[in-house]
């Protein structure tokens, strides 16, 4: 239901035509800055620098989309009172939580496939890596993932889309802004909560177990929160 009800949204695909449009923009500003480099110059092939350019970008565009794609989830229901008639559903509050979940999680995945379809686009003409790209794929649907369970959480906090949009906003900036690379980056523990670093490895091609616990652990976290926030909105 979640899944349809975004499908039928005129917002949903506007926000993914503007995506698909600002990422093909993006990818060509990236290959012809590649190109444009003397071959001294590159310090990296051409699948590392996509992988840093256009998965990058695509994880930022992502940052700003998903609290809009979630803000309804179940801040709409709680304003319009149907939330009383779903959780009286023969339906356990956790098979809700994850069909909101993944019926916003498989729309935002659409993403996903953008930067793979623009870089199988220009594979008859140059050698790529398809191994990197997997790997940025992977951890672009592990953040994707992450920021998902981030603005479901916050859809349930208050009755108001308004609200829901802010408060993630709100938590995945400073997310970002712990990274060390940024003007507000963290200190010691407070750099591991920072998704970019976290992000950079699966970008580069590299899968490590920190970084896989690191969006999996998130992920999980702010799912439970949200169930817990459920059941206490159902009590009251």
């Amino acid at each position: 239901m979640e899944w349809r009800r975004l499908l039928r949204s005129p917002l949903a695909w506007v926000l993914l035509a503007l995506a698909t449009l600002l990422l093909a923009w993006q990818f060509l500003q990236a290959l012809e800055t590649f190109s444009g480099l003397p071959a001294a110059q590159r310090r990296l092939g051409l699948s590392a620098y996509l992988g840093l350019q256009s998965w990058g970008f695509a994880a930022v565009l992502l940052l700003f989309l998903t609290p809009i794609v979630t803000m309804r989830s179940f801040s709409e229901p709680l304003r319009n009172g149907s939330f009383s008639l779903l959780s009286s559903a023969p339906l356990s509050l956790p098979a809700v939580l994850l069909g909101k979940y993944l019926g916003c999680l498989l729309f935002l995945l659409l993403l996903l496939a953008l930067p793979l379809l623009m870089s199988l686009s220009i594979a008859p003409g140059t050698q790529l890596d398809w191994g990197l790209l997997a790997a940025a794929s992977l951890g672009l649907a592990l953040l994707t993932a992450c920021f998902a369970a981030v603005g479901i959480y916050f859809s349930i906090l208050g009755t108001s889309p308004a609200v829901a949009v802010a408060g993630s906003y709100g938590l995945l900036l400073l997310l970002t802004l712990l990274s060390p690379d940024s003007t507000l980056g963290g200190a010691g523990l407070l750099r591991w909560f920072a998704w970019p670093g976290h992000y950079l490895g699966f970008q580069l091609g590299q899968l490590r177990a920190v970084d896989l616990a690191y969006f999996l652990l998130l992920t999980a976290l702010f799912l439970a929160l949200a169930l817990h926030r459920l059941e206490r909105r159902r009590r009251a």
